[in-house]
């Protein structure tokens, strides 16, 4: 929102306020009920584009101005669009749209401040290339009683600093009328309060002065001598010349706005054909993306399938490989086994050959051979086993030693290659065939 405010108004603003007799030295007493805060009255924060020193200047005031409806100012620079320079048109409208856009999301935050503090805000977003003006503007037009503004930026603050250092700053204090009561603050400190000294009463067009009436003055003022008002009316010429230049350079600032504004339009009007070459170039390009990323989806899920595939078949041949690394080791054992029966079948061949001399001879000896003999118990054995060191042990016996956490040989001491145990039948047939001869 732009605000504006007229030239003759200004004037008359201005002579109304000289009228009063500030200028002529002579006191002006204000009834107490003056100058007591009235909570209704809107109090007018002015912020900038810093958000963290707009936002101490804001706590500020909700804490310490005793008002319960805030207006936060911003006053924004525009942007001057010439038709030369480093940037194209398009360019510096997006930038603008972007720089106003930052601002009211600024402005936004801090309605939510005031929101969570529990009072009423609103915001004001003016367009003006002086600051200061911008903010003395809304002063007249509103009539601002109670504004809160930044005394120096945050980064100047320190302990001893009592006066305004912002050109600003100083410009209102100078500048504002005496209706308005401006509070000056610095990272979150107060820095100095103009206090507002009398209240004006303004007339509109037609009226010939401006004056306090005797009600709004205390007993102890007196009236303005003729001298002064003499010097007020010189006052007021000056004024009035100030306003016509005032008001020429008015005209030529807008002469010049209008034609900004013109190629303003003429550099949308580029802009919007430019943007809808790109809107179709990005459909397209969307289009080929689209595409594009369906192949890719196309080729990842054939590579997924393949390389499961894959997996899936070296996890098979791993497995066949340990199948047929453990069928050729049981192989390798039963041949071994094999071979170990195979000379336990010679031996009982010799023994029973032996066993038949025996028989036949007449001096039979009672005494068993030695190969009946367990290594381990030394007796007779009843249930024979061959061990992996090819000795045949007692069953029991064998197995206990086993379960004795031994893995080497009774006979031989030596590690064995596996603990499984051949039960030999040869031998127990003939040990049977021996214990029923001698019996007999």
């Amino acid at each position: 929102m732009t605000l504006k405010i007229p030239i003759q108004e200004m004037v008359k603003l201005a002579g109304s306020l000289r009228s009063c007799g500030r200028d002529n030295g002579e006191p002006v007493v204000v009834r107490k009920r003056e100058m007591v805060m009235d909570e209704k009255v809107k109090v007018y924060v002015a912020v900038t584009g810093r958000d963290l020193e707009s936002k101490s200047s804001l706590v500020w005031a909700i804490q310490n101005s005793g008002g319960r409806e805030f207006c936060i100012v911003y006053v924004h620079q525009p942007m001057h669009i010439s038709a030369s320079g480093e940037m194209s048109h398009e360019q510096k409208l997006r930038l603008f749209r972007k720089e106003k856009e930052k601002a009211h999301n600024s402005l936004d935050k801090y309605l939510t401040i005031c929101r969570q503090m529990h009072v009423k805000g609103e915001k004001i977003y003016i367009e003006m290339d002086s600051v200061e003006e911008g903010i003395l503007q809304l002063i007249f037009e509103r009539g601002v009683k109670k504004l809160v503004m930044g005394a120096a930026a945050d980064r100047h603050y320190t302990m001893r600093m009592r006066d305004l250092q912002s050109k600003k700053a100083i410009y209102i204090s100078r500048e504002a009328p005496d209706t308005c009561h401006i509070w000056f603050t610095c990272n979150g400190y107060l820095i100095c309060t103009r206090q507002a000294t009398r209240r004006d009463k303004l007339y509109g067009e037609g009226t010939s002065s401006s004056a306090l009436t005797q009600s709004e003055i205390t007993k102890g003022t007196e009236k303005v001598a003729s001298s002064s008002m003499a010097k007020d009316d010189v006052q007021i010429q000056v004024a009035l010349i100030e306003a016509a230049s005032a008001k020429r350079e008015t005209r030529s600032e807008v002469s010049k706005r209008e034609e900004a504004e013109k190629s303003a339009v003429d550099a949308i009007k580029r802009a919007k054909e430019s943007e809808n070459g790109y809107v179709n170039e990005l459909k397209r390009r969307k289009e080929t993306e689209k595409k594009l990323k369906e192949t890719k989806e196309e080729l990842e899920r054939v590579r997924s399938e393949a390389e499961t595939r894959i997996a899936k078949s070296n996890m098979v041949i791993r497995n066949l490989q340990g199948k047929f690394s453990i069928s050729v080791k049981e192989l390798q054992r039963l041949r071994d086994e094999q071979e170990e029966l195979k000379r336990e079948l010679s031996e009982v061949s010799k023994l029973k050959s032996k066993c038949k001399e025996e028989e036949a001879s007449p001096s039979q000896d009672l005494e068993p051979p030695q190969y009946f003999l367990c290594p381990i118990t030394k007796d007779v054995m009843k249930d024979p086993y061959v061990a992996a060191d090819g000795f045949t042990y007692e069953g029991e016996a064998i197995r206990s030693w086993f379960n004795r956490g031994h893995e080497t040989s009774p006979m031989t001491n030596r590690r064995l290659p596996h603990t499984s145990l051949v039960p030999n039948l040869a031998l127990r047939s003939a040990i049977q065939e021996w214990l029923q001869a001698s019996s007999s």
